[in-house]
């Protein structure tokens, strides 16, 4: 490597040291540095020789530099462990509004073979599983009074059928030869047990597998006899017409209009007066706004908003579910859990024991002249909000902040399950879930039966009744953290742990950068100017 002589060696005298040899850009340059790195690190290289020692600096200058290096060498440490402290505290916020670890912690192991046994121990004495599973099925494609197939109960009780009869039972069918599963079973036990358990639980997989690979939905409809199979495929069509209806209104609130009655089973048996006809969360609120105080709003006369009688319980809910009330939990989460409670209501879903509590805390946290006034404050006229709710759903977002009020925790919990219940089934199942519900503590049991059950809940409330709530009680807490917990403490722990994830990553490319590119850094150039500037040049 060339090397540059900063001194005339013929011009030293006897005894003088003899000068440091420096390489220059150009030599930088060759060791494979960029031109503009080989320039930065000559200048590092030369700033750094003329740069006094720090134990020859005046103390001024000595605590100015200590100070600067304190904050280049310190600041990606210091920026890490502040950025893991802050997910801490915040984490720990997050957790304890949501209840505890109790609350956050996940099914218990053994939830799932609880389950089971209750369920197989549900099935009367007197009839065979099989039998007693196959009308169970033939019922639900039976459906309601004018014969149309319920298959959200269908596609339930099909999920249930190992559960009723036992996964190992099936196994031994399908495996069974002449002789019958109960001789294959006698034979298999002759053996090992772990021999009968694994050909057991592989054939059980296989079946399973063999009935997604057809397409059945649910899988488990591949132990279903072929004529249940035949009248499930006939009844596809006249349900798939009513069930993409109901979707899309409830993936789109203000959308249109549903009648609940055109879905099978969305509206309680014997239900006969009553509107049974959804409209959307701005709609819901824009009709009872009209009905309570037609003065206050304008815009009431137009013909194009429905005549209904004021109620007050739809006014609060359809102001949650319009978005116009503010509760402490998610925007989203709140807006869900009321558009269920308020189809429930209009359904015949909700029992007056539910009814009177869910009436007794919007009363207090949410009465309708707090919605009115907060309406009237947004100036929208009430033809146009009907005609075009997705354009006024921004004007009317968090006008009524409730977070600070009484009994607003107890409602936004109670919303919270709502939503979580309809997220893991659907809504119109969440729907019809409501049924026989009668305190809020049943709603958070419903939840936990869900974590549990999946699919199989509305089939599993049928077949248990009341009883079937008691479930979660035995198998523990169950359940993601509660939609009660502070959305702010939550916001700020993952900006944190996202900080604290990029210092990470900062430190894993600069371990990965060879030396000589990072001498040419251009930080490392302001470390030695900063440095030269501070501490001062040598004489």
């Amino acid at each position: 490597m060339a090397e540059t002589v900063h001194a005339d060696e013929g011009d030293m005298q006897p005894g003088e040291a003899r000068p440091r040899r420096r390489p220059d850009a150009d030599a930088f340059w060759r060791s494979g540095l960029t031109q503009a790195e080989a320039i930065r690190r000559e200048r590092v290289e030369r700033w750094r020789d003329e740069t006094q020692s720090p134990w020859e600096a005046s103390p001024p200058a000595l605590v100015l530099w200590l100070l600067w290096r304190a904050l280049y060498k310190g600041f990606q440490p210091l920026w890490l462990i502040a950025s893991l402290a802050a997910a801490l505290w915040f984490g720990a916020q997050w957790l304890g509004s949501a209840g505890g670890v109790a609350a956050v912690s996940g099914p218990a192991p053994d939830a799932q073979a609880q389950l089971s046994a209750a369920i197989a121990a549900s099935v009367p004495a007197d009839r065979d599983p099989h039998a007693f599973w196959t009308a169970r099925l033939d019922r639900a494609l039976d459906g309601d009074r004018r014969r149309r197939p319920d298959i959200d109960r269908f596609r339930s009780w099909v999920a249930i059928g190992p559960d009723l009869i036992g996964r190992d039972r099936l196994a031994l069918e399908v495996l069974a030869g002449p002789a019958g599963p109960d001789a294959l079973d006698a034979r298999l036990r002759a053996g090992p047990p772990w021999e009968r358990e694994a050909l057991l639980a592989r054939t059980f997989r296989e079946l399973l597998a063999e009935g997604e690979a057809r397409g059945l939905v649910p899988p488990e409809l591949v132990f279903a006899p072929d004529a249940v199979q035949a009248r499930y495929e006939r009844s596809q069509f006249h349900w798939s017409i009513a069930d993409a209806s109901a979707r899309a209104f409830f993936r789109g609130r203000q959308r249109g209009e549903f009648e609940m009655r055109s879905l099978p089973g969305l509206v309680a048996e014997g239900r006969t007066g009553g509107h049974t006809r959804l409209y959307g969360g701005v709609r819901h609120l824009v009709i009872q706004a009209c009905a309570h105080a037609p003065d206050a709003v304008e815009g009431c006369g137009a013909p194009i908003i429905p005549d209904e009688p004021a109620d007050a319980l739809r006014y609060s809910l359809a102001a949650i579910e319009a978005g116009l009330a503010r509760l402490p939990v998610t925007p989203s989460e709140a807006m869900a859990g009321a558009e269920v409670l308020q189809a429930g209501y209009r359904a015949g879903r909700l029992s007056p024991g539910l009814e009177a509590v869910l009436a007794e805390r919007l009363t207090a946290v949410l009465p309708p002249a707090s919605v009115t006034r907060g309406l009237a404050g947004t100036g929208v006229r009430a033809d146009l909000a009907f005609a075009a709710p997705d354009q006024v759903r921004p004007s009317l977002s968090g006008r009524v902040d409730l977070r600070g009020s009484d009994g607003a925790v107890a409602l936004a919990g109670m919303l919270g399950d709502l939503a979580a219940i309809r997220a893991q089934t659907a809504p119109e199942i969440a729907v019809r879930l409501l049924d026989g519900l009668e305190t809020p503590q049943d709603v958070r049991r419903l939840r936990g039966l869900v974590e549990i059950a999946g699919s199989r809940t509305l089939a599993v409330r049928e077949l248990m009744g009341p009883a079937a709530l008691d479930l979660t009680a035995a198998a523990g807490p169950v359940g993601p953290a509660p939609a009660v917990s502070d959305p702010l403490a939550r916001r700020n722990t993952m900006l944190a742990l996202v900080a604290a994830g990029l210092v990470v990553l900062l430190t894993l490319v600069r371990l990965a950068t060879p030396r000589r590119i990072r001498l040419a850094a251009r930080t490392n150039l302001a470390d030695a100017w900063i440095s030269r500037l501070v501490l001062g040049r040598k004489t």
